[in-house]
């Protein structure tokens, strides 16, 4: 009929009866940026200081009620990693002393799973990217993605390395990248007085059944079942925290200057990343409207 498609529209498809039937929206999560932001949401909120994925933003950001209002088909773009691999890596995971054991299965042989995420991946809402040593790998699968499907992306990241040098994608993405925010329907004191004893929370080796008896470990090895769990984002103890960390201070000794480093990654404070989900309601508020 010569009238131009609005940018951004669903597209339009002719049943056989002759009536035009709308295409889905669709919606491109980037969840590995989701999940690290749930983690940083939680620090923001309440002060939580462990720093790592979580599975909760990701499974937050694919039930936000406006999907179904919409009929959206929507789609999360996780790192392999973060659900199946060491727990160093793995979403919910991170050591022995912060992996969260509702979340997360032993597999043998230093692999674990997170069952969550793991969950969505079988009812085809997660889809898996293999980075292969390259972290841009899952940005660049959920463009290529947007732009097949003229999906919305929704990330915090701005993908500025992406844009450089290609306007056509600086521009498509201008008109499809939208940012999120977590909402907490709560906060720090409500939550600690809901879970009453710290102790009761699920978090560390201490909350999961017995390893493998064949593995050379009667209790829970982090060289055995988790080897490497220093997290390869982090260069020093304070890269596994949240929020401003000690100042490392000199001292004189035996004539020489020592570095005293007070920050500790055990000091993790009130488990929030842990805390049963009835405990913290959040909603996932994306700028994209409909």
């Amino acid at each position: 009929d010569g009238r131009r498609r609005r940018r951004g529209a669903p597209s339009r498809a002719t049943r056989g009866d002759g009536a035009v039937r709308r295409a889905r929206p669709a919606i491109a999560l980037d969840g590995a940026n989701i999940a690290w932001c749930y983690s940083a949401a939680l620090h923001a909120a309440f002060g939580s200081r462990n720093k790592q994925p979580l599975s909760r933003g990701v499974v937050a950001a694919l039930e936000h009620e406006a999907w179904a209002r919409i009929d959206a088909d929507v789609v999360a773009f996780v790192p392999s990693t973060y659900v199946e691999g060491p727990l160093h890596g793995l979403a919910d995971g991170g050591s022995l002393g912060v992996v969260v054991p509702r979340h997360v299965r032993y597999l043998g042989r230093g692999t674990w799973r997170n069952e969550r995420l793991f969950a969505e991946v079988r009812r085809g809402r997660v889809r898996l990217v293999e980075r292969a040593g390259e972290r841009s790998a899952d940005d660049l699968t959920i463009i290529d993605y947007g732009r097949a499907r003229e999906a919305r992306i929704v990330s915090n990241d701005r993908y500025g390395d992406h844009k450089m040098g290609h306007g056509e994608l600086k521009k498509y993405l201008k008109n499809h990248l939208f940012d999120y925010e977590f909402v907490f329907g709560t906060d720090a004191k409500r939550i600690r007085e809901e879970v009453g004893d710290v102790a009761s929370v699920e978090v560390g080796s201490a909350f999961l059944p017995p390893p493998p008896v064949d593995e050379g470990s009667e209790t829970w090895d982090q060289s055995v079942h988790a080897e490497g769990s220093s997290r390869p984002w982090a260069r020093y103890a304070k890269d596994a925290l949240w929020g401003k960390q000690a100042r490392v201070k000199k001292r004189r000794s035996m004539g020489k200057v020592v570095r005293v480093q007070h920050a500790s990654s055990d000091d993790l404070g009130f488990p929030f990343w842990a805390v049963d989900d009835a405990h913290i309601p959040v909603e996932f508020n994306p700028s994209c409207k409909f």
